[in-house]
C-alpha cells in the first residue's frame, strides 16, 4: 500500500491515539500506586505525552499543507476499511464478554490482563489489513507482556497500593504502544521529507 496523503494522516493519527489511550491507563496506574516516586514519574509521563502530541500535530499540519485536497479512498483503502470494521467489532465484543465473565466468576484481577491480551491479538489482523508489519510486533509484545505477567507474577502481588496484574501489563503495553507510535511518526516524517524533496 503506497504512502498516500490519507495513509500518512492515518498513521500519524494512529500514533497520537496509541499514546493517548495508553497514557490514560498509565496515569491511573501511577495514581493507584500512590508512592512519592510516582508523582515524579507522572510528571515525566505528562511531559512525554505533550512532546508526542506536539510532534504528531506538527507532522499532520505538514501533511495537510501539501498541495491538493485529500483524494478519495482508493479501492484498496476501501477494502481495508471494510476489513477493519469487523476486527474492531470483534475486539469490543470479546472485551465485553471477558469483562462479564470475570465479573460473574469474581476474577476481577484478570480484567486488565485479558482485555490487553485481546487488544494485542486484534493488532495482528490490523497489521495485515493496513500492511504495517510493526503492528505484528506490537500485538505480539502485548501478548508476551500479559502471558509473562500471568505466569511469573503472583496474582496477589502489589506495586505500592496497586495490584501488580493491573500495573505491570499497563506499563509494559504502554511502553510497546509508545515505541510503536514513535516508529509510526518516524516513518511518516521520512515519507513527508521524501515527498518534500521530490516536490
Amino acid at each position: 500500500m503506497k504512502s498516500s496523503k490519507r495513509r500518512l494522516l492515518g498513521m500519524a493519527g494512529a500514533a497520537i491515539w496509541l499514546v493517548a489511550i495508553s497514557t490514560a491507563f498509565t496515569v491511573l496506574s501511577l495514581i493507584m500506586i500512590g508512592t512519592a516516586i510516582t508523582r515524579i514519574v507522572l510528571a515525566g509521563v505528562f511531559i512525554a505525552v505533550i512532546a508526542y502530541i506536539t510532534i504528531g500535530a506538527a507532522v499532520i499540519r505538514t501533511i495537510l499543507r501539501f498541495p491538493g485536497a485529500i483524494p478519495p479512498r482508493s479501492e484498496e483503502e476501501r477494502v481495508a476499511m471494510r476489513r477493519f470494521v469487523p476486527v474492531v467489532v470483534a475486539e469490543v465484543i470479546a472485551i465485553m464478554l471477558v469483562n462479564v465473565i470475570c465479573g460473574v466468576t469474581q476474577h476481577v484481577e484478570l480484567l486488565v490482563p485479558l482485555d490487553l491480551l485481546i487488544v494485542g491479538i486484534h493488532f495482528l489482523p490490523l497489521a495485515w489489513i493496513f500492511q504495517v508489519p510493526r503492528y505484528y510486533v506490537m500485538g505480539g509484545l502485548f501478548c508476551l507482556v500479559i502471558l509473562l505477567t500471568l505466569v511469573l507474577v503472583p496474582a496477589k502481588a502489589q506495586v505500592g497500593a496497586a495490584a501488580s496484574w493491573f500495573v505491570i501489563p499497563t506499563f509494559g503495553c504502554t511502553t510497546v504502544a509508545w515505541a510503536t507510535a514513535a516508529f509510526n511518526l518516524r516513518k511518516v516524517w521520512q515519507s513527508v521529507s521524501l515527498i518534500h524533496n521530490v516536490g
